[in-house]
């Protein structure tokens, strides 16, 4: 008998951990394949989430990214001790997001504190600064975030020219390679030169400013090394970055990345107005500070797709035969236009206007009057022919007359 139970308790054991095993190996696929969606070519939007949830936690804490591990991505900020540690910082200092055990501010660059001394500290509230309270949360080891995440987002690592290689060796360690996206603050050719030989990084390129040659000369550059997701940003909304002329660039695998922080998206508003504006123009990766509302406009727009898709379905086979010309040529264009706008990656009131169009077209169609068909003439050699012998029968039978009358005269 106890025999039997023992057997029936190590079974159930080992079902508990065989699922247990399957459930995060599907998570780590996951994770995987976000960072991946970087460069795959998909139509999705991505949505980034600016420092994790810190509307309510700290910024860059490990419960910040817990509370923001449900959607595509989360970005954090990584900063080396003085033992070399990476660390979870914004700024060069800690003093925006840092008090000692008592809550008095502290001062210094993160850079002069070892790991152990960080760990003392805690952080201010959201976003930190002098008139925010202290909370329970330290100051994260980058490792933290990966088992905070546990596979169910992918992180993006805003990493410092200089520390970039002792984080990627780091991550690399850890075995959380394929869930990472680096973005390295550096030039264009210092990024590019920095991930060349590196294997299984995930990596955006970066162009900032809004000089059209100097734009087009780094995305080329970029694409030639294979990175294919480029960050670009600058604060005027009219620029060059926002202009077909460069955005036509970005189609199949490559992707166009805006971050809605600090102004340098042509200073559109972070809501869905900025959001779908930008999408228009042809940027697929979104950093933003309001990752659940983004999210929503992501199904919102996914749904707007899936009613196109429909609609096109219903209306690929009308049979154009009984309606004018006019409204035909209509429709056809609508319908044309429709499956256009499916195919790329679309905003939602592109998608919206474009199933309204094609609805309007249909219906158009409909009251319609039957086709005027009208006979177009065409030179053919047969009829080339029939008008050279009828040309030459009536000059031959003038000139007959005309010599009749004058032997009768």
């Amino acid at each position: 008998m106890v025999n039997i139970w023992k057997k029936t308790a190590i079974f159930i054991l080992s079902l508990i951990l065989f699922t247990a095993l399957s459930v995060s190996s599907v998570i780590a696929a996951d994770a995987s394949d976000i960072a991946s969606d970087f460069s795959d070519g998909k139509k999705n939007i991505i949505c980034i989430a600016h420092r994790g949830d810190w509307h309510s936690f700290p910024e860059n804490s490990a419960e910040a990214i817990n509370a923001a591990a449900e959607y595509d991505a989360v970005s954090v900020d990584v900063r080396l001790t003085a033992d070399g540690k990476p660390v979870l910082m914004a700024d060069e200092k800690v003093d925006r997001m840092s008090v000692d055990g008592e809550g008095k501010s502290v001062s210094g660059k993160v850079s002069s504190f070892t790991l152990a001394q960080l760990k003392e500290l805690y952080l201010r509230e959201s976003n930190g600064g002098t008139n925010k309270k202290k909370t329970t949360c330290r100051i994260p080891e980058l490792k933290e975030i990966y088992e905070t995440a546990a596979g169910r987002t992918a992180v993006m690592l805003n990493v410092q020219e200089n520390d970039f290689k002792t984080v990627y060796d780091y991550v690399k360690a850890l075995g959380k390679l394929d869930e990472t996206v680096f973005r390295i603050n550096a030039k264009p050719q210092k990024i590019i030169k920095l991930t060349r030989d590196l294997d299984g990084v995930n990596v955006t390129g970066n162009y900032q400013g809004n000089i059209i040659f100097l734009a087009t000369s780094a995305v080329k550059k970029y694409f030639a090394a294979n990175i294919y997701t480029i960050e670009m940003g600058s604060t005027n909304g009219n620029g060059v970055l926002y202009d077909n002329f460069l955005m036509k660039r970005f189609v199949g695998s490559k992707r166009a990345m805006v971050s809605m922080v600090n102004g340098r998206c042509g200073k559109r508003a972070d809501n869905e107005t900025g959001w779908d504006d930008l999408i228009s123009r042809g940027y697929s990766v979104i950093e933003t500070d309001f990752p659940a509302e983004l999210t929503e406009y992501i199904r919102k727009t996914e749904t707007a797709a899936t009613d196109l898709e429909k609609n096109i379905d219903i209306y690929a086979n009308t049979d154009l035969s009984p309606y004018t010309s006019e409204t035909e040529k209509a429709f056809s264009s609508a319908l044309s236009a429709a499956k256009k706008t499916l195919d790329g990656r679309s905003s939602f009131s592109e998608l919206t206007d474009a199933r309204s169009a094609l609805q309007s077209a249909h219906d158009s169609l409909k009251v319609g009057a039957k086709k005027n068909v009208a006979l177009k003439f065409r030179f053919t050699p047969g009829r080339i022919i029939a008008i050279v012998l009828c040309a030459a029968a009536f000059t031959g039978g003038t000139l007959f007359l005309r010599s009749k009358r004058e032997s009768t005269a």
